[in-house]
């Protein structure tokens, strides 16, 4: 990225791109390796109850202590630090407002159709998940497990296992109930956002 060029009007494709850089070359087997997973990631936190601060859960992107990366430079640094938290700003903007448009992957198939990855995604909201300790709420069990059934059968080991004995449309079913669901624990945790009819157009990267 050139020294002209303003993070803060940055476009989409730029900020995905730089910071897939970021993570697939300073990643670990324990990191966030991609910009589908840091999407499910940030938007777990802004799901949460309380306000957290970056320094709450910056770290985290990275893995345990021995994850985080050794930067080439300060500048690098400071480039990823504010391209995280411009990506955040976007998700939480739209978590406010009562939508959410997930940066889903979109895997090219034969003869030219394409399918939708939310594996991804659902692994990186899982991770922020589990940081925050969202669901933990003993005395919201039924609530918390509801709106979390879809994005733990795409998001972790014991779902894929499930979702191999599911024929298509089960499948896709719960597919289509990820972003509605969330929305839901987002409203649950924060009442003054609105509700929304939200078309159902997620951001995708090709």
């Amino acid at each position: 990225m050139s020294d002209n060029e303003d993070l803060n009007v940055i476009s989409e494709e730029a900020l995905y791109e730089r910071l897939d850089h970021y993570l697939s070359t300073l990643g670990t087997d324990r990191s966030i390796l991609c910009v589908s997973e840091l999407d499910g990631f940030l938007t777990a936190i802004g799901c949460s109850s309380q306000e957290l601060s970056p320094d709450f859960w910056l770290s985290a992107i990275w893995g345990a202590n021995e994850d985080q990366p050794k930067w080439g430079s300060s500048e690098e640094e400071d480039e990823f630090l504010s391209l995280v938290l411009i990506m955040y700003m976007e998700t939480m903007n739209t978590l406010v407002h009562g939508d959410l448009y997930p940066v889903y992957l979109e895997q090219e198939m034969e003869e030219g159709e394409s399918h939708i990855l939310v594996e991804e995604w659902c692994v990186g909201f899982m991770r922020g998940s589990r940081l925050i300790g969202l669901g933990l709420d003993e005395t919201n069990r039924e609530f918390y497990d509801d709106v979390l059934a879809a994005v733990r059968l795409f998001g972790s080991e014991a779902g894929w296992k499930k979702l191999e004995s599911m024929v298509e449309e089960e499948i896709q079913f719960w597919r289509d109930n990820i972003e509605s669901s969330i929305l839901r624990l987002a409203q649950f945790n924060h009442p003054e956002i609105p509700m929304s009819e939200q078309a159902n157009k997620p951001h995708t990267l090709h």
